[in-house]
């Protein structure tokens, strides 16, 4: 892909409600937060995701291989099943939340013109939508992602000129106190904890971008793609979080529309930009590695993941700005330590040392077979990560991220792998296999 075109796919894929929804849940009076202490918060979790896609998408910009394959050279060749389930839990998840948004927004179409609507028979209709639609795989509806965030686009921002030239911004959010304390630290963790996800596996996109301009594709292509995009997506939750009473984000939208039509018209796209989220973000990689782990079809992976993501409670993830921070704070756990391993794992010590045939050899000869084919080092990292994650939840990625980073190095050159498998020799257990 072109620059010209990268950007765009990026844009697609972060004009979504969940980016919508951290800001809405975020400011007063449905948040903790003012306006201008929101705004700060919008601005540095988007950058810091920005920067994210940037240092751990190296591996596919320059070397070309997927996350799969990048996750090798930290856990070892079995291992990286590790990094992948952590990457594949909150897709789940998100998946479900999509489909819930889906459904919300369905309900709220409806109810607007006809009068009628059942939420739950909405959620499973949309459900089995996006698993039908990813039957037969997604190549040929990836031209209606673009297509729906540019319209989107379009209609959320005559929607804000709407309300702010008709409305004023609500005095109210302006001069309330708010905090800079922990509260504002939370959100900013969860907003880029929406993005966490996206950046961990970050190579399998970047792989496909020219190689022109030296790191300048690369650099740019990620801090035009993701920043602007998430800050603009924050801008509308704002404004929609201090115009309406209204808690729930979906139907916030339609309250807010300067007439019904327009909200109609939003809430068409807004189904239009879960389902490409969906399909591209949500389902592909859980299919995947259940195919991988399983050996499962990738129909019936589509099946399982179904199953599993209205088993993750959407309606409850979904049900107000408390859960949705700690749903997205919890599965950030272990996500910011695995980050921290992989960003450690290729800065510091693979770079451009790593032959690439080499992260493709899965024999136990393999350079990257470790102890059993699961590096140690790698494991422990995370472990201690999460563990120090445990101590304040709600800034989950903000303490596991550093603390397994640090970890990493530390363990690496305490030589962790070459010292454990000394010991298991040295017991006579059988370490070499």
């Amino acid at each position: 892909m072109s620059l010209s075109h990268y950007v765009p796919v990026w844009w697609a894929s972060f004009i979504i409600v969940q980016g919508f929804a951290t800001a809405f849940f975020a400011v007063h009076p449905q948040g903790p937060l003012n306006l201008f202490q929101a705004a700060v918060a919008m601005a540095i979790g988007a950058t810091t995701s920005a920067i994210f896609f940037v240092v751990n998408g190296m591996w596919g910009y320059k070397k070309g291989i997927p996350f799969v394959t990048q996750s090798r050279a930290a856990f070892g060749i079995r291992g990286s099943i590790i990094p992948n389930v952590i990457r594949v839990v909150p897709a789940i998840g998100w998946l479900g939340i999509g489909n819930w948004i889906g459904a919300l927004a369905i309900n709220s179409i409806t109810t607007t013109l006809w009068g009628f609507g059942h939420v739950p028979t909405y959620f499973v209709v949309f459900t089995i939508l996006n698993i039908g639609l990813a039957w037969g795989g997604i190549t040929s509806i990836k031209w209606f992602d673009s297509l729906a965030a540019g319209v989107i686009i379009v209609l959320l921002a005559y929607t804000v000129y709407v309300i702010v030239s008709t409305q004023g911004l609500a005095t109210e959010s302006v001069s309330f106190s708010g905090t800079w304390g922990l509260p504002f630290f939370t959100i900013v963790a969860a907003h880029v904890g929406t993005a966490l996800t996206g950046a961990l596996n970050a190579a399998d996109i970047s792989r496909h971008l020219e190689k022109k301009r030296g790191l300048g594709n690369h650099i740019w292509g990620h801090m035009l793609g993701i920043a602007p995009a998430m800050m603009y997506m924050a801008l509308v939750g704002l404004i929609f979080g201090i115009s309406t009473d209204t808690a729930n984000p979906v139907y916030a939208i339609m309250e807010v529309a300067p007439n019904p039509l327009i909200g109609v018209a939003m809430l068409i796209f807004v189904l239009a930009a879960q389902i490409s989220s969906n399909l591209t973000l949500n389902i592909v990689p859980p299919v995947h590695v259940l195919q991988d782990a399983l050996d499962v079809s990738w129909e019936r992976g589509l099946v399982i993941t179904g199953i599993l993501s209205v088993a993750s409670f959407p309606w409850v993830l979904f049900s107000g700005g408390e859960i949705y921070f700690l749903f997205i704070n919890t599965y950030s756990i272990p996500l910011g330590p695995v980050l921290g391993v992989l960003l450690a794992d290729y800065w510091l010590f693979r770079a451009e040392e790593t032959s690439i045939s080499s992260l493709y050899d899965k024999s136990r000869d393999s350079k990257f077979w470790f102890i059993k084919g699961i590096s140690v080092t790698a494991v422990a990292s995370v472990l201690i990560g999460s563990a120090a994650s445990l101590v304040m939840t709600d800034l989950s990625w903000m303490i596991g991220l550093p603390v397994g980073f640090v970890a990493y190095v530390v363990l690496r050159k305490f030589d962790l792998d070459e010292q454990t498998a000394n010991y298991l020799h040295d017991s006579g257990a059988p370490s070499a296999d």
